[in-house]
């Protein structure tokens, strides 16, 4: 009987450390999953002008492993013409611009993508002063800031949209042959092209005139989309082109004929061969967003979607991870959303906003993207972490004198990308690029925002919404998604608000 007694005080013993055990094993889950990190804030500079702008392909901030970032500054001499700049731990480096000829002048360059060795591939641009006709030249720069001019001379306009690790540049060049479909920016016949080892090599098409490279990642394999054929589609009055991957000399149409309908492009490729982006139904009235991974590629929008007419698939980690855009099942609004393998998950937005938009996820699931206003087009910069959303302005110090409107990058190491406006001292209204360095946690009681910037204050501020409205730019006057949302985009484009920055 002493031995049972005694065994039964074990197992109570047991059991109840047991429950301790796991009480606070779950607690300490819990303590870690709500808990955010706080950031303090690094002020890129101006360099002549007013403002200073993240630079980037589409909206990715070009944000190396290490901390490096390409920015763009206003040229004081010049207002619609960028200096460019890279910010390293507080250390800025003027990259060199084209020198002027006889009737064109230097007029500003542009960073599309930098390497982890520092190595950034771009654009420069000259510009008639008579006719203020502007072209581009594809340009890569050492980590001096020394320029390398990489387009051919028989060509009139290029630009080098990415660089990899080992300084392979994909990107595109313009002949002389008019194409009112042009996918550069001259209406020009546009052509793929990797540069390696000082060559430029041009990839080819899927059948069509024009091709146009993006992405190259450190397999070497680079993406991008190319016309199918020359025959123009009824619905969208130009040549139907598909996504296509190049590797080992060889273009391949990843989505043959879309989801049936004619256009179709990526939108992100990783270093583990994973991209992603968008094509369009039949009538190209719909979009559905894919990933493309060993040979196949994947319909995400029929694993989730809200309902809506469009969704497109921006960033992938290293996990296949995607986030992208879908549009809410009324078509009025557009939210930022994420496919990890079979589940699907809204982002939602901040509190006040209809709309949300993702940029990137890095290899730890964190996101950073915009919540705004479909109808105003005012901008939150947000935190998607630990399953929820964040307002970034929330988790620096509230003394910063600046609004977050949107984070572009973020890194594995948690350092983000992000644009601002001050509102505070003289340059007040002023953009300016910002870099948001780790710093400790913050937890749930140290979120709630400032006064001045919370969402219901901000939300307070905006023009009252009809329940039945819905954003125009949404869609074309035929009642077709816009285009423009397909890839990743300035919220300003929804109200028809050109943006100086990107």
């Amino acid at each position: 009987m002493r031995t049972l007694r005694g065994s039964l005080k074990i197992s109570t013993l047991m059991a109840t450390l047991l429950t301790v055990a796991v009480a606070s094993t779950v607690a300490a889950k819990e303590s870690s999953t709500t808990k955010t990190q706080r950031y303090r804030v690094e002020l890129l500079p101006v360099d002549g002008g007013p403002d200073s702008y993240l630079a980037g392909y589409l909206f990715y901030a070009p944000l190396t492993p290490t901390g490096t970032v390409g920015v763009v500054g206003d040229n004081a001499a010049d207002p619609a013409a960028y200096d460019p700049y890279t910010w390293t731990n507080g250390h800025k480096t003027d990259l060199q611009t084209l020198p002027s000829i006889p009737n064109w002048v230097s007029s500003g360059a542009y960073i599309n993508w930098i390497n982890q060795w520092g190595l950034a591939a771009g654009f420069a641009t000259r510009t008639d002063p008579i006719t203020k006709l502007s072209v581009d030249n594809a340009v890569v720069w050492t980590p001096d800031g020394t320029r390398i001019d990489i387009q051919e001379s028989t060509e009139t306009s290029s630009h080098a949209v990415w660089i990899n690790d080992l300084g392979q540049v994909s990107g595109w060049t313009a002949s002389t042959t008019p194409d009112s479909c042009s996918f550069g920016t001259s209406l020009a016949r546009t052509q793929a092209v990797v540069w390696e080892f000082g060559v430029l090599r041009k990839l080819g098409t899927l059948g069509g005139a024009d091709s146009y490279g993006e992405f190259i990642n450190d397999l070497g394999q680079i993406s991008g989309h190319a016309q199918t054929s020359n025959t123009p589609n009824a619905d969208t009055g130009c040549p139907p082109f598909d996504p296509f991957i190049w590797q080992n000399g060889k273009m391949t149409d990843i989505n043959p004929g879309n989801f049936g309908g004619a256009e179709g492009g990526t939108n992100f490729l990783d270093n583990g061969g994973q991209a992603v982006g968008f094509g369009t139904l039949k009538g190209d009235a719909e979009a559905h967003a894919f990933l493309w991974e060993h040979g196949k590629l994947q319909d995400l929008t029929k694993l989730g979607s809200l309902g809506g007419m469009t969704n497109s698939g921006f960033n992938v980690n290293d996990l296949s991870h995607v986030v992208g855009i879908s549009y809410t099942a009324d078509n009025a609004a557009v939210h930022a959303v994420l496919w990890e393998g079979t589940k699907f998950t809204d982002l939602k937005t901040l509190n006040g906003d209809d709309c949300s938009e993702p940029y990137r996820i890095n290899d730890k699931d964190q996101i950073v993207g915009v919540s705004f206003s479909c109808e105003t087009g005012v901008e939150h910069a947000f935190l998607w972490d630990n399953g929820r959303m964040v307002d970034l302005n929330t988790l620096i110090p509230a003394d910063s004198g600046l609004e977050l409107q949107y984070g572009s990058w973020i890194n594995d190491a948690g350092v983000i990308a992000a644009q601002a406006v001050l509102t505070s001292g003289p340059a007040a209204g002023t953009s300016r690029a910002v870099l948001l360095i780790p710093d400790g946690d913050a937890s749930d009681a140290a979120l709630g925002a400032p006064a001045d910037r919370s969402p219901t204050a901000r939300v307070a501020a905006m023009p009252a919404r009809a329940s039945s409205a819905t954003p125009t730019a949404l869609h074309t006057a035929e009642g077709r998604p816009n285009p423009a949302l397909f890839k990743p985009f300035s919220p300003n484009t929804l109200i028809g608000v050109p943006k100086s920055a990107n």
